[in-house]
C-alpha cells in the first residue's frame, strides 16, 4: 500500500499548525496574563522597569500557590508596592522595581533562590524600560539595550 505524498504532508501539516496555535503558553499569552497598564504607566513615570518572569517547575493550582509567588517577588529589593501579579495557569509574574536599587539580574537570582526550595525557577522573558516597549530577556542577556 502507497502512502500519498501529499495527504501524509497535509496530515503533518495539519498536526504541527494545530498543537502549536493551541498551546497557550507562548512569551504573549504569560505576558498578557499578568500585565498591568496602571503599574506599567506608573513604573514608567518614575522611571522604573517592569519584568515579566515565566515560571517553571510542577507549580499545584490554586490560590495558595498564586499567593507564595505574589510573597516572594513583593519581598524582592526594589520591588514597587502594590506592582506584583501573578497567574499560576500561565506560569507567569510580573512587578515593577526600581533598577536603582536592585540590577535587574540580581532580583532574578533573588527571585530563583527564594523559588528553590519548592522546586521552581523563574526566567526573565520581556522588560518594559519605556512606553510602548518590551525589550526581549536574550537582548539584555547580550548587553544590546
Amino acid at each position: 500500500m502507497r502512502i500519498n505524498r501529499y495527504r501524509y504532508l497535509a496530515a503533518m501539516l495539519a498536526a504541527v499548525t494545530s498543537s502549536v496555535m493551541a498551546c497557550g503558553y507562548c512569551v504573549e499569552d504569560k505576558i498578557a496574563a499578568v500585565y498591568d497598564h496602571a503599574v506599567a504607566t506608573r513604573a514608567i513615570a518614575h522611571r522604573h522597569q517592569v519584568v515579566f518572569f515565566a515560571i517553571e517547575g510542577n507549580i499545584p493550582p490554586g490560590e495558595e500557590s498564586r499567593r507564595m509567588l505574589e510573597a516572594n517577588a513583593r519581598a524582592l529589593a526594589g520591588v514597587e508596592k502594590g506592582s506584583v501579579r501573578v497567574s499560576v495557569d500561565a506560569a507567569a509574574l510580573s512587578a515593577a522595581f526600581d533598577p536603582a536599587r536592585v540590577a535587574l539580574v540580581d532580583a532574578e537570582r533573588a527571585l530563583n533562590r527564594k523559588l528553590a526550595a519548592r522546586g521552581l525557577h523563574a526566567s526573565i522573558m520581556r522588560v518594559i524600560e519605556k512606553p510602548g516597549e518590551l525589550k526581549e530577556a536574550s537582548k539584555l542577556s547580550k548587553g544590546t539595550e
